[in-house]
């Protein structure tokens, strides 16, 4: 059997036709492009006719492929959201999270309402981009007076595919807008930021149809595909796909690092409030219990900076140049504010180690050694505080999506959080979208069944902790310097 996974992330996205046979899952890229944003008079925008065309091209070449193919799936990033007017048109190219403007709308929703009145309704963690701060920013612009129906991203191109209007529950939940206890669009949270709960359409859950292909937009189908609701947030594809060893966190490592555990139930009280997690649901309202963190964002935005000075770093050169950089006990915040936009990430870097009285970094692979040891040890804050609020140890971790082709990295996760890291489907959220689609066929009974699969269909690589003692002192260093 095989389906379609669109999958797009926030520097880019694949169409993948996806096979199940004899227990093994096997994929094939369709299509590879680049996920565009520029700016439109000092806002951040995505550019969303090219990612359309580019979608639309990709699955043209999937059913020119395999024409029998009878589903797709798609997920995306999280929290932006396309306005549709009462004529059903887009009204404008949908705002990117990245966008400063939510800086403000944050601290002037926060002055109306603390966050611990939101956090006790949501359970989502305070990031300035979350769609209610991007709402409320926004509620006042003309455009916003004219839309009638909200959609979110993936619900955005299912509809522009040829679906209805839905809101996918899994995303939904990322909105900081919605009450997993009662399990609804929180109406208190809606009154506060001055926006009609109706403005979202019906709730749609994974397994069930958005409608099917548009035969004016795909003339050479000869039969209906529908197109699925999967887990449209792509950490939760993710978690969907993912199979770790024993008592295992998963950490979906991509341009955002996210790392958690699945739950039965959300934990929405002071503890949680103040270690600032959050609580994503998941396939079957399982909840996704997590810290979002940067992941790789920095050091590909470092990587294109010495590109610029036609001094590129590729990937076969991190190992070497890592290797044999001396020791250095210098770290970054990888969650600072002053990190999360494109543009001069080397000024940025060495601006933030000014500010912190570190020392002041010049070659590239200083550069990634400091990164990437922050960043792992940035994983081990996370799973610390997480190990607190679940009263559980963890027995290993699993490194998922593409981060984890950083071999450096996977090996200071082990020796900053003392436990084995196993390397999970680099195709995670590929894998856990075909998964959904794979059980509402028919094929698979459930997700415990196919998460095996998976796992059977992968090789998995052990990296153990290393240079113990030295990691301690590393990570006493880091918390110090971090305030974390």
């Amino acid at each position: 059997m095989k389906c379609i996974a669109v999958d797009i992330g926030a520097t880019s996205g694949r169409v993948m036709t996806v096979t199940y046979e004899n227990g093994i899952f096997s994929y094939r890229e369709d299509k590879r492009f680049v996920n565009r944003i520029y700016d439109d008079g000092g806002t951040l925008r995505w550019d969303f006719p090219l990612l359309l065309d580019n979608i639309v091209s990709g699955i043209h070449e999937a059913l020119r492929k395999d024409p029998a193919i009878r589903t797709v799936g798609i997920d995306t990033w999280a929290v932006d959201y396309g306005m549709i007017d009462s004529e059903g048109k887009l009204l404008e190219d949908p705002v990117c999270y990245r966008d400063a403007h939510s800086f403000e709308s944050r601290k002037r929703l926060l002055e109306k309402i603390p966050f611990a009145e939101i956090y006790k309704i949501a359970g989502i963690q305070d990031l300035h981009f979350n769609t209610i701060y991007q709402l409320y920013g926004r509620k006042e612009e003309p455009n916003f007076a004219r839309a009638k129906k909200l959609l979110l991203i993936p619900d955005l191109i299912a509809y522009c595919l040829g679906g209805e209007m839905w809101t996918e529950y899994t995303n939904l939940s990322t909105t900081s807008l919605f009450d997993p206890v009662h399990d609804e669009i929180s109406p208190v949270l809606c009154d506060a930021i001055g926006v009609d709960r109706n403005l979202f359409p019906p709730i749609i859950h994974p397994g069930e149809s958005y409608g099917t292909l548009s035969r004016k937009i795909f003339p050479e189908l000869e039969h209906d595909v529908r197109i699925l609701a999967v887990p449209t947030h792509d950490t939760a594809s993710a978690v969907l796909g993912t199979d770790g060893f024993g008592e295992f966190a998963y950490l979906s490592s991509g341009t955002w690092s996210l790392i958690g555990t699945e739950l039965d139930h959300p934990i929405i009280d002071e503890r949680s409030l103040k270690a600032n997690f959050t609580n994503e649901l998941g396939y079957g309202k399982t909840v996704r219990f997590l810290k979002n963190t940067m992941g790789m964002f920095i050091a590909n935005e470092i990587r294109k900076n010495f590109l610029d000075l036609e001094d590129p770093i590729e990937v076969e050169d991190i190992v070497p140049l890592v290797s044999k950089e001396k020791e250095i006990d210098v770290y970054i915040d990888p969650d600072d504010p002053s990190l999360e936009t494109p543009g001069d990430m080397i000024h940025k870097v060495n601006a933030y180690l000014a500010r912190t009285g570190q020392e002041k970094l010049e070659s590239k692979g200083a550069f990634l050694k400091v990164i990437y040891q922050s960043m792992a040890l940035n994983y081990r804050c996370a799973l610390d505080r997480l190990t607190t609020l679940r009263g559980k140890n963890f027995e290993s971790l699993l490194i998922v999506g593409g981060g984890n082709q950083a071999v450096v990295l996977d090996q200071f996760a082990a020796n900053a959080t003392g436990l084995p890291v196993e390397t999970g489907p680099i195709e995670a959220t590929v894998l856990g979208n075909a998964l959904c689609q794979m059980i509402a066929l028919g094929e698979i009974p459930d997700k415990e069944e196919g998460r095996k699969h998976i796992r059977d269909s992968i090789s998995v690589k052990t990296y153990l902790p290393k240079e113990r003692a030295l990691w301690e002192r590393k990570y006493e260093t880091f918390r110090r310097i971090t305030g974390k």
